[in-house]
């Protein structure tokens, strides 16, 4: 049926948690206010260096306290990009609140808090989205169409590897690194794209793990882990996650995966995309990935930002302004990285933490019901 867009009000969105990625979330929200029925109205963090560097940059009013916020603003939907351990509490309140929710991957660092975001938003209707943008890489896109074009034939095996410079939990997260992995922060996001280009998910775990240089540190958490993942279409693909690579290696991050098929294989090297520097004041050779994110220009020369990491975010306020419009949640269905999908990464990285202190093998159970 036709949707009809004439004299909505204007979504009020807000953001809760302006570290490092907050801040997209807010350019994102920002720019969309040009081309879309949409109003970034606040923000909230508890850090108060962080409330003033963004209330110093963009013209919105910054609260302490994210409930308070919540409570004052009259918000149709937020966006959560607090520490991983943090997003139950705030996503259940939002929810509780009737506002739709985008939160950073992971959804949580347990699967019985993930589900219970799921069965919420289900109950109530709302939409949960995760910001897993490897799924907006168009690299990975085109792969995707290959692999659904029954190009690579059946799966067989592959590997994927995400790894960090030791920069990111020793100086970005050393105040809440024990609370979070290389899984969380970076399987996360490898674990979700394999299952979405393949269509099937894990069905058995096993792993194992390393805990040196950074307990040196002082850091109580994994410098890598290691896991084979057997997934329902029977491919076995293996993971490396690490974030321990010297201060001086030529990205932030080292990324890449392979598949192999009965019928072909494809790469994708998501590190060096062929853009290389050498500056004599900076330390090293540096890839550049500017398909995630890089400034631009309008036509009136406007700063903007594009680029999938700003994609992934400005696709939920698309879904919210759809559904604003009339458009039913299941309509939507498969068209997003949704709690559901995220709750079945969520109890993956359980269980390879499980595994890498056990030794075992582990089958991943399948819930017979996301609603009780």
């Amino acid at each position: 049926r036709e949707k009809n867009n004439l004299n909505m009000k204007k979504l009020r969105i807000a953001t809760i948690g302006i570290g490092r990625f907050g801040i997209y979330h807010l350019h994102a929200f920002k720019q969309l206010e040009k081309t879309c029925n949409v109003e970034l109205v606040a923000a909230s963090d508890s850090d108060h260096s962080k409330r003033i560097l963004v209330n110093n940059t963009f013209d919105i009013p910054i609260y302490e306290d994210y409930t308070e916020m919540i409570a004052k603003e009259e918000l149709d939907a937020v966006s959560v990009a607090t520490q991983d351990h943090l997003h139950k509490d705030i996503v259940i309140n939002a929810l509780d609140n009737n506002l739709h929710v985008l939160v950073e991957k992971p959804l949580d660092t347990s699967s019985e808090g993930s589900l219970e975001m799921v069965k919420l938003a289900d109950e109530k209707k709302l939409l949960l989205q995760v910001d897993l943008h490897k799924r907006y890489d168009p690299f990975h896109i085109e792969i995707k169409q290959l692999i659904d074009r029954q190009k690579i034939g059946k799966i067989l095996y592959g590997y994927c590897h995400m790894e960090d410079q030791i920069v990111v939990p020793k100086d970005w997260f050393n105040t809440w690194v024990h609370n979070t992995s290389p899984a969380w922060f970076l399987g996360s996001n490898f674990i979700d794209l394999i299952c979405w280009l393949m269509d099937s998910k894990v069905k058995k775990v096993y792993a194992n793990g390393h805990k040196e240089k950074l307990v040196e540190l002082g850091l109580d958490t994994y410098d890598s882990l290691h896991y084979m993942l057997t997934f329902e279409n029977d491919a076995v693909i293996t993971f490396d996650n690490s974030w321990i690579l010297p201060e001086n290696f030529s990205a932030i991050v080292n990324q890449g995966f392979r598949l192999i098929g009965t019928e072909g294989i494809v790469e994708a090297d998501s590190h060096n995309r062929g853009t290389t520097s050498c500056i004599s004041s900076e330390q090293g050779i540096r890839n550049h990935n500017s398909a995630f994110m890089h400034s631009g220009s309008t036509v009136n020369g406007s700063n903007i930002y594009e680029g999938y990491g700003i994609k992934s975010i400005q696709h939920f306020v698309e879904n919210v302004l759809h559904l604003s419009s009339g458009v039913e949640l299941e309509e939507l269905t498969g068209l997003y990285p949704s709690g559901e999908e995220a709750h079945e990464v969520t109890k993956v990285i359980e269980l390879i933490h499980q595994s890498a202190e056990t030794g075992e093998l582990i089958n991943v159970e399948t819930e017979k019901d996301y609603v009780q």
